[in-house]
């Protein structure tokens, strides 16, 4: 894969039925990864932000989907730094059939793909990237050969993965990010509408809506969306909140809802997906460590707990495979996807739609960026803390040319310039003291991987 070979575009001679999705381990001898087990899959109608060409690129970026809001204005700065061009590069083109010379152009020579950061992990362990499509004649999907020299995750743990097998030293903080819930513009179903944003009133009824089998939530991938954590940890924060501080009406309505998702329902994707897909996610709030207490001073062990597994449980979820743009297009019902009535998704994905005057809204109508579903200052623990991004130079990165401009990027997105184009566009930057922190990796003589803290801004 890498070297001479890196990039390669073919076809797969392998039925897309063979195709197992699961992620197998990856050998590492000498420290240095060697790339093995199954394509990453993606269906071919969620691959939109595919940008530039891998056979002839200078940079190869696998980034997490939801900068997509950002990345032109990303890409424009950074070639102002690196004095490609003007500020203009690459620009929207009005027409879509460029030139050859435009896309030989030094500014246009990256490759790009925002898609969510589960997927590029997969696809960075493996090499190759399938794009398939649900017609049953899709006998040859196209699969596409990269070797990432950038990486970057919505968390530190798919980055913990892949130092496992080699693939990265060293991950740094650049941006963070928070949630809301988008819904449709006037919330025709009034979805936590009751009291003030991050009352007491506003997390119990937004709790209960999602929880109401009459609600269509449009729930993120639990496997290859790096957003789930964030979302998985606000419902169990929100569930915390509501038992310390509900009453008991309150709480035992909270019961008898998570009761009734406690295992998977008819057609849910807790019901479907490990059939169609054979994933061995535990699906069962009782036994699944996520979904209920164990252990908590006030909570008795044992007692379900909301998480994003009881909203998979439900008959009428529906699970994305790439949340910002399956998500929107629900709820306007647009032809083709799934009609949702809600779904969770980052403050920049939201802030992008209302930018356009798309017909929806977050949790508060026409704020940007819209404060969404959070707590009160003084709740405790805090319902909805933005999740940190981190990026890393990933092991394929060829040196010369690609190594030297990967550190030129990430050194960009953490500057005070890059800082902007990510605020501009609704994220929250970084303080001194947090950009200096980070993780770094690696291998005891065991095989098991040690994490450590940066420290004086180094892994030295």
């Amino acid at each position: 894969m890498g070297g001479k070979n890196r990039c390669s575009s073919k076809m797969l001679t392998t039925a897309l039925a063979a195709i197992s999705l699961s992620v197998a381990s990856v050998t590492v001898f000498a420290g240095k990864p060697v790339l093995g087990g199954p394509c990453a899959y993606l269906p071919a109608d969620r691959a939109t932000e595919f940008h530039g060409n891998p056979d002839d690129a200078d940079l190869l970026l696998g980034m997490a989907g939801n900068q997509w809001v950002v990345f032109d204005k990303v890409m424009q700065g950074f070639n102002v730094q690196r004095g490609t061009g003007d500020g203009t590069e690459p620009q929207y083109h009005e027409n879509p059939f460029y030139s050859l010379a435009e896309l030989n152009d030094t500014a246009r020579k990256y490759y790009i793909q925002l898609i969510p950061p589960g997927q590029i992990r997969n696809q960075i362990k493996s090499g190759c990237m399938v794009l398939g499509n649900d017609e049953e004649r899709n006998f040859m999907p196209l699969n596409i050969q990269v070797d990432f020299d950038v990486f970057t995750s919505t968390n530190y743990n798919l980055m913990r993965d892949l130092a496992a097998n080699g693939f990265v030293t060293e991950a740094l903080p650049y941006i963070k990010n928070k949630l809301d819930l988008m819904v449709a513009e006037g919330n025709p179903l009034g979805i936590g509408t009751a009291g003030a944003t991050g009352t007491h009133e506003h997390i119990v009824d937004i709790v209960m809506d999602l929880l109401d089998p009459a609600i269509r939530v449009s729930e993120v991938d639990h496997i290859n969306e790096g957003i789930h954590r964030a979302i998985n940890n606000m419902y169990k924060s929100m569930d915390e909140y509501i038992r310390e501080n509900g009453t008991a009406e309150e709480i035992a309505a909270l019961d008898a809802a998570l009761a009734d998702v406690a295992t998977p329902q008819p057609g849910s994707p807790g019901e479907t997906r490990p059939i169609e897909e054979g994933i061995t996610t535990d699906f069962n709030l009782s036994t699944n460590p996520e979904c209920h207490y164990s252990g908590h001073p006030d909570i008795a062990d044992g007692t379900l707990r909301f998480c994003e597994f009881a909203i998979l449980n439900k008959s009428n979820t529906h699970e994305t495979r790439v949340h910002h743009v399956e998500t929107p297009a629900g709820i306007l019902e647009e032809p083709g996807f799934e009609p949702v009535d809600v779904g969770p998704v980052w403050i920049s994905e939201l802030g992008y739609q209302l930018v356009r005057n798309v017909a929806v809204e977050g949790m508060v109508p026409g704020a940007f960026p819209p404060p969404g579903v959070v707590g009160p200052d003084t709740a405790n623990p805090a319902i909805n803390n933005p999740a940190t991004y981190s990026i890393a130079v990933l092991a394929t990165a060829e040196n010369g040319k690609h190594r030297k401009l990967a550190r030129q990027f990430i050194d960009y997105v953490r500057s005070p310039e890059g800082q902007a184009d990510y605020t501009d566009g609704g994220f929250i930057g970084l303080t001194d003291e947090e950009l200096a922190q980070g993780e770094c990796y690696s291998i005891a003589k065991d095989g098991s991987l040690v994490t450590t803290p940066r420290t004086n801004n180094s892994c030295k």
